[in-house]
């Protein structure tokens, strides 16, 4: 009878890293087949672009280098299954200015209009222009409370199925186009 429930753990614990495996594949390139870049043409699409998986209330740091004389578009994604916008700010890597902050920004999106579905109010993406080579912090805060901590020295419990989802980061660049003569 021990043996058989030993053997039991065993493939549920196996179990739930194949599932886990098997969601983390999903998001792989997550940010090339569900976020929405530029209708600009000249716009191209940057290696620097990343998907990953998220747990409720997480936050979580993607770092690029932005080059100088180049305009920059990013643009975030995630699942359909989660009812609150992600919130993410865009920061300087040296200085940790913050250049957008999504949440802050919402105040200037007007409400959608009857028949247009709404999407929390937050814009997804933002666009800049790049005068100095530097490096860019993404902080990307996903939807609910943070997850709790272990407490005590012991590792906390792995997160809830339920509450993983993928978040895309879709990075597009072009030469920043001459103005004037």
């Amino acid at each position: 009878m021990k043996s058989m429930n030993k053997l039991i753990s065993v493939l549920l614990f196996v179990g739930c890293l194949i599932s886990g495996n098997i969601i983390a594949q999903e998001c792989s390139n997550f940010h090339k087949k569900k976020c929405y870049g530029s209708d600009d043409p000249f716009m191209r699409y940057n290696t620097q672009s990343k998907s990953g998986m998220f747990v409720l209330g997480h936050t979580s740091d993607l770092v690029f280098v932005a080059h100088a004389g180049q305009d920059y578009r990013v643009s975030l994604c995630q699942d359909k299954d989660v009812e609150e916008p992600i919130k993410f700010k865009v920061m300087d890597g040296r200085s940790k200015e913050v250049l957008f902050d999504n949440e802050s920004a919402a105040i200037d999106i007007p409400a959608p209009e009857e028949g247009e579905e709404a999407d929390g109010g937050l814009p997804m993406y933002f666009e800049f222009s790049c005068e100095v080579t530097k490096k860019i912090i993404v902080r990307i805060t996903a939807p609910g409370p943070p997850p709790e901590e272990g407490g005590k020295g012991k590792k906390s419990d792995e997160p809830d199925p339920e509450s993983l989802f993928c978040v895309g980061v879709l990075l597009e660049n072009m030469p920043t186009p001459k103005l004037g003569f």
